[in-house]
């Protein structure tokens, strides 16, 4: 007696169910995951919301990426619609079936590279801020010394990087003094209710981004002070002796602070 063997096609829900079994997933479903991924980069690039997690100098690459994705993910559905037209040609032929896309394996372990698009999109997580700068408000302040310097004026208000009036109060502050200066950043506190105007640098990414703080001694008491991670931009004076070790933030006397939107760049 020989055994009947069943020469049904496998159908596209039991095929499903053996790549879910085998935990593999399906190379239309790869190609889709990766159309998502560069579309999300591109719109990160297009729209400068990649400022808030890199240096400007990425854009590019950034860019380049999602339409290589893009590419790539076009490339596998249309080999795979061919595969799968070869397949049904073969299968009308009489040759031995499978489920039509004869592929290698595919974790689906891949579908975690969903997550960082879907936190871009539904969450869209803003500039780092003030949570990141007080927290590390206690490291030392080393700042080397600037590429370019700002010319300054003792008659005029001169805008100045907050790293800049940094460097310039640990060199001695000689050149601060009866400067009037203005600088612009968002706004933290310490524990004791004191508030810096507040900058962050990335050296490539937001993962090593550093903090620099100047403290603001407003001469209005009365004045309400800017909430937490505001964007303002402070006019005042060095208060000599301050931030010369590094250890602490200098302090700038203000006179006028003025409350802005947040700047395109965020970073220094």
């Amino acid at each position: 007696m020989v055994a009947a063997v069943s020469t049904h096609p496998t159908s596209p829900r039991s095929s499903l169910r053996a790549r879910l079994a085998a935990g593999t997933m399906s190379r239309p479903t790869q190609g889709l995951l990766m159309a998502f991924l560069g579309a999300v980069l591109v719109r990160l690039s297009l729209t400068d919301a990649y400022l808030r997690y890199v240096t400007p100098w990425m854009k590019w690459p950034i860019l380049l990426s999602g339409v290589l994705l893009l590419g790539l993910a076009i490339g596998l559905v249309a080999s795979d619609r061919t595969g799968s037209r070869s397949d049904d040609h073969d299968h009308d032929h009489g040759d031995d079936g499978d489920d039509g896309h004869g592929h290698g394996p595919i974790p689906l372990v891949t579908w975690l590279l969903v997550l960082p698009g879907l936190v871009t999109f539904v969450i869209s997580p803003p500039q780092l801020g003030s949570y990141l700068a007080e927290r590390r408000a206690g490291e030392t302040q080393s700042v080397v010394e600037p590429a370019s310097l700002t010319t300054l004026s003792s008659d005029e208000v001169v805008p100045v990087d907050v790293t800049e009036f940094i460097w310039r109060a640990q060199d001695g502050g000689t050149t601060l003094e009866g400067q009037p200066v203005e600088l612009t950043g968002f706004v933290s506190y310490d524990k004791d209710d004191n508030w810096y105007v507040t900058r962050l640098t990335i050296g490539c990414c937001a993962a090593d981004a550093a903090g620099f703080q100047v403290e603001v001694d407003a001469a209005d008491d009365g004045a309400a002070r800017p909430p937490r991670d505001q964007w303002v931009t402070v006019t005042g004076t060095y208060v000599p002796g301050s931030g010369t070790d590094g250890r602490t933030p200098p302090v700038l006397t203000a006179t006028d602070v003025e409350q802005i939107a947040t700047p395109k760049q965020t970073y220094e």
